[in-house]
């Protein structure tokens, strides 16, 4: 299997966001990005090169690549992190820092006891916690809400 470069990644998001904004019916100054861990890092990268995305939400970001320039990200840019041992929640505090320090809007959401992957009911870690997902899920629908109904 071939890796994909950043650059075919970036460009087949921005294509997916162009895409969405053309459909009928669509309203609003732009389209919202969702991603979990790997794809949470996705999904900040997508809102920082993205011009139709206009707002982002991750869920345990990850990035092993590098990060985007955040000083790029169109919207405002929303956070969910667990509190747990194996999902330091130092790292999304640095996180949150340097995106709010590039000038993005931020807002970040902590989960107190969750582990990585809390929201994924395949409970493949051990770490899946109804209650935070469904809470989670909701913060996350209504900050797309507002943030994309202009």
């Amino acid at each position: 299997m071939m890796a994909m470069s950043m650059e075919q990644v970036e460009k087949d998001m921005c294509g997916a966001a162009e895409f969405l904004r053309s459909q009928e019916g669509v309203q609003g100054n732009g389209v919202g990005s969702v991603g979990f861990c790997l794809g949470g890092g996705l999904s900040v990268w997508a809102a920082a090169t993205c011009p139709n995305i206009t707002a982002a939400v991750t869920y345990y970001y990850v990035m092993p690549h590098g990060k985007p320039d955040f000083s790029k990200i169109k919207g405002p840019y929303s956070g969910t992190s667990a509190r747990r041992r194996i999902h330091p929640h130092e790292e999304a505090e640095k996180l949150e820092s340097e995106i709010r320090e590039a000038g993005a809007e931020v807002t970040f959401d902590y989960y107190e006891g969750a582990g990585h992957a809390f929201f994924n009911d395949t409970n493949r870690l051990g770490t899946y916690d109804a209650a935070k997902a469904q809470l989670s899920w909701e913060r996350t629908i209504d900050f797309l809400r507002k943030t994309l109904a202009s």
